[in-house]
């Protein structure tokens, strides 16, 4: 399997920089006129919708506090030092990764987060090409994200819906959190049927969104995350980072995996590199 067929999936991580841009985004939706009813259409949302997307992903927090806590069944894939350590357990019939990482600078906390919220992310840490369009804002912490990735050395793409939301659980520690709900997309002919087998509360969401522009491609396959979130917590001596995540890439049933795994775990270890940025 081509390592340059994973390693755009977790562009998809720094996807929360839209969020940091939503309140600009309402301002001009807010303004824009008649011709641009469309548009206002797909990012306002009936009351109702809106409740139902913040029911889940209060579902997904919880759910991914569960998961980053650390239990016997999760088993250690790698180890590169005291300060960074990779796990994986199974989770009805599908992988859930979680990085431990500590970063040696509690002043870096603010900085970290702003920098997993950056739209350029991806180029920081993974490399590829993500596109991305806001679908939804709900609240400008909640919102529904179009992604599209490209392989920088070959044809792959794929694209995704995410629900995102950013949580401040204290003063000290925030939480990401992104889910793939069943989104109505007019595109199905080429996609598998999806259920998330983590956050099941998604499968019963199911808004209605038009494709545009590079995100309705005849090449593009639609991925979904069934569960991602990073948490950033300062303590007094350092920053302590824990990313779980559950992807499925829509992939062929031929792909092994172990291997899937092994390039998934390569990719996520890319997440590391926090520490050396931030380490002074």
């Amino acid at each position: 399997m081509n390592i340059g067929y994973i390693k755009i999936v977790l562009g998809l991580l720094s996807v929360a920089g839209y969020i940091q841009n939503v309140a600009f985004a309402s301002e001009l939706h807010s303004s824009a006129t008649s011709s641009n009813e469309e548009s206002k259409q797909q990012l306002s949302a009936d009351p109702e919708e809106a409740k139902q997307a913040a029911n889940v992903m209060a579902d997904a927090l919880a759910i991914a506090q569960k998961h980053a806590k650390h239990t016997n069944d999760y088993k250690l894939y790698l180890k590169k030092d005291d300060e960074t350590a990779l796990y994986f357990k199974r989770v009805n019939d599908t992988d859930i990764a979680k990085l431990d990482l500590t970063i040696p600078n509690p002043d870096s906390y603010g900085s970290i987060i702003s920098m997993l919220m950056d739209p350029n992310a991806p180029k920081n840490l993974y490399g590829g090409r993500a596109e991305g369009t806001l679908s939804r804002i709900y609240d400008p912490n909640l919102v529904i994200i179009k992604q599209h990735y490209t392989n920088n050395s070959g044809p792959w793409q794929r694209y995704c819906h995410l629900l995102a939301n950013k949580t401040e659980l204290s003063e000290e520690e925030t939480a990401i959190v992104f889910v793939s709900p069943d989104v109505n997309d007019h595109d199905s002919k080429k996609n598998k049927n999806y259920v998330n087998p983590i956050v099941e509360s998604a499968n019963s969401f199911k808004p209605d969104i038009n494709p545009q522009g590079s995100i309705r491609n005849q090449n593009a396959l639609k991925m979904h995350v069934n569960l991602a979130a990073f948490f950033i917590k300062k303590e007094a001596d350092c920053v302590n980072v824990t990313f779980i995540s559950s992807i499925d890439l829509n992939l062929s049933p031929k792909a092994k995996k172990q291997a899937v795994k092994k390039v998934t775990a390569n990719i996520i270890l890319d997440i590391a590199k926090l520490r050396d940025i931030f380490k002074n």
